[in-house]
């Protein structure tokens, strides 16, 4: 039997060990800087016994009133409490969220009487209420529960399969995948992929460590068959998978397909598990030609279908308090985080407006509750790794919170416009963003920190967390962001002026960047003090950081390993590759000295060195950077850009040097 998990209140204000029955719905004010307020929460009220308690009926106090008006006959025939019952689990149902300026209005809805369960029923219209009702700064939550066959004429629209139910659609999977495979393609999935997309339930799957999942009958086609694909890269792992001829290079597409085709027809009834396997099929790297082109706008639509799905379903609104098993609330939350993620990062990435704004949801951040399997609450925290596993999604999660943040401040159209001229006003606007990035990275453990150098035995650290290399390069990749921004208004100013005499411009024999860096948070350079009075000394200063921030990127990039290689990492981070080249190769066609230019020259040469060694390790992820640094070097970098005449000097002078003989 399965003990119900603690609920603790929000993330940022509740120890993990406290119970869901203090969850405070007023923002704390007392977070770390990267950590943000959230907006209000909604009602419910739930007791240690897990009954959710329904309190009086009552009207909000917009009114003028010090105190809730309480309506006479509120309990004639309404229940006192309501029982846990779930949202995703109701037999040929689908339930979608009544929004606050939806058709029917959910203040009109909290005054419906309920059964015990929280359901209205009206001819072939169910309501769902999720626990309690309004008070003060609460909103009411209902939703609409529908009927599956009414339905049925839009999802044969969108059926791209042939005719055949689950049944058939189970077997064709199952002939791909033994289940017997299955089991362990499943395994290697909560290994390498869950601890950086905690997209399932361990508990509803019945998943404990000391208790591997036994049946994959109770999983969805489309969710099994995503589990699948996502596993897969890793079958070396498993001593059987690993030499079995079942698993062709076209396994993956055909999957894929199936993952595709499934969901066109089930996005009209989503479940949960329809947003799990959407969030898995974004997470598949490309393959053949599509390693070495960027995204295509598919796969930005298709996050904004992801998008829409986690809000239809009410994702962005706090569980914590409802009436729903602890299972579905923990689910819920990693679910909204996990499209919270996708979101802000393929948004900078990708230069586009984001589909999810902090005003639209109040999910607190994720603590180690959120992580508890049920009835194994004892063991499934108390490891150092397992803890570390569950954790670098948080940190994850933190870091996207920045990114957010980074977004708003630079790289919005009217946040563009108003500081891509004004460096001033971006060295300003960059200091609070550098904090935030500082306070995150010393919250990392320190098995999550960045090491000078790699240990000689370190491809033996089987006790590694996966996915920690994906996780410090999204934040060296975001320092990056930070000066790629702060550089622009540079681009136009004047010169500023030399601060040094250029009589000695070949650094060639002297790589300053590859001594003395040590991979720390604080190993960035400063940015300039607010009041600085010249221009020329704050750029230069900048200049030289931005110069730095490139330096550590190279130096990290070079020495990761095949192991780190062979962990999961989110496709999205290919794109990271492309945006360094594209970094390194800004330092040196904006070089404002010929000292300036050596510099960023002898940094891209490394960096176009490192891509070509690196990317055998991993094509898929180091592809498309290799591609973008070749491109713009393609027929000479005086023939792509306009450069200035030092800088055209210093790559002839280059290029006559690497001609002579050794």
């Amino acid at each position: 039997m399965r003990d119900q998990a603690p609920n603790s209140g929000h993330s940022h204000s509740t120890p993990p060990n406290q119970a869901a029955d203090s969850y405070d719905p007023v923002p704390d004010n007392s977070r770390t800087e990267f950590q943000y307020d959230q907006p209000e929460a909604h009602a419910g009220y739930q007791r240690s016994d897990g009954e959710v308690v329904i309190p009086p009926l009552g009207l909000e106090t917009h009114l003028g009133l010090s105190q809730p008006l309480q309506l006479v006959g509120n309990s004639n025939g309404a229940p006192t409490v309501q029982r846990i019952r779930s949202l995703d689990q109701i037999d040929g149902s689908t339930a979608q969220l009544f929004g606050m300026s939806s058709e029917s209005d959910p203040w009109l809805l909290r005054h419906c009487r309920y059964d015990e369960y929280g359901m209205r029923s009206l001819h072939r219209t169910h309501f769902r209420h999720v626990g309690g009702v309004p008070v003060e700064r609460l909103v009411p939550v209902h939703f609409l529960v529908t009927d599956n066959d009414l339905l049925a004429p839009a999802k044969e629209a969108t059926r791209i399969r042939g005719p055949g139910g689950p049944d058939m659609a189970r077997a064709e999977l199952d002939a791909m995948v033994a289940p017997e495979h299955g089991r362990r393609l499943l395994s290697l999935f909560l290994t390498f992929v869950f601890p950086a997309m905690p997209v399932i339930s361990r508990s509803q799957l019945g998943i404990s460590p000391s208790g591997p999942v036994s049946s994959l009958s109770h999983i969805p086609v489309h969710l099994l068959a995503a589990i699948y694909t996502s596993a897969l890269p890793f079958v070396v792992h498993d001593p059987v998978l690993c030499v079995s001829a079942a698993y062709e290079e076209q396994l993956s597409a055909r999957l894929l397909r199936m993952v595709y085709d499934l969901l066109a027809e089930e996005i009209h009834t989503p479940k949960l598990s329809v947003l799990q396997a959407s969030l898995l099929y974004l997470q598949q790297m490309p393959t053949g030609t599509q390693r070495s082109v960027s995204d295509s706008p598919f796969v930005w639509s298709f996050l904004g279908s992801v998008v829409a799905q986690a809000t239809s379903l009410g994702l962005h609104l706090e569980p914590r308090p409802w009436g729903i098993p602890a299972w579905e609330k923990r689910l819920r939350r990693r679910l909204w985080w996990a499209v919270y993620l996708e979101d802000k990062w393929r948004s900078l990435l990708m230069g586009r407006p984001p589909f999810i704004h902090h005003e639209d949801f109040d999910v607190s951040e994720l603590d180690g509750n959120d992580f508890v399997v049920d009835g194994n609450q004892a063991a499934t925290l108390n490891p150092a790794s397992d803890y570390q596993r569950e954790t670098i999604f948080i940190h994850a999660t933190q870091l996207a919170c920045v990114v957010e943040k980074m977004h708003q401040t630079f790289y919005t159209l009217k946040a563009s416009q108003k500081l891509s001229g004004d460096f001033r006003a971006s060295i300003n606007a960059a200091r609070p963003i550098r904090t935030q990035l500082q306070n995150w990275y010393s919250s990392l453990p320190d098995s999550l920190h960045l090491n000078s150098r790699p240990d000689a035995n370190a491809h033996l650290n089987y006790g590694r967390v996966e996915g920690t290399a994906d996780l410090q390069l999204s934040y060296l990749v975001l320092e990056m962001f930070l000066y790629r921004a702060i550089l622009r208004p540079l681009a136009s100013s004047p010169q500023p002026p030399p601060i040094s005499e250029d009589k000695d411009p070949s650094p060639m024999s002297s790589p300053w960047f590859l001594e003395d860096l040590t991979f720390d948070g604080h190993g960035f350079d400063q940015l300039p003090a607010s009041n600085f009075l010249e221009l020329g000394e704050a750029a230069e200063a900048t200049l030289n950081a931005a110069e730095k921030c490139a330096a550590i990127l190279v130096n990290f990039v070079g020495t990761l390993l095949p192991r780190d290689f062979g962990s999961f990492w989110h496709p999205r981070t290919r794109i990271c590759f492309a945006a360094v080249s594209n970094f390194v190769t800004l330092l040196l066609v904006q070089s404002p000295t010929a000292k300036h230019a050596w510099k960023s020259k002898y940094m891209l040469d490394i960096w176009s060195r490192t891509l070509r060694s690196q990317h055998r390790s991993h094509e898929g992820l180091m592809n498309l950077g290799l591609v973008r640094v070749n491109m713009l070097q393609m027929g000479g970098l005086e023939k792509n850009f306009v450069l200035q005449p030092h800088v055209a000097d210093v790559l002839r002078q280059a290029q006559v040097e690497a001609e002579l003989p050794t």
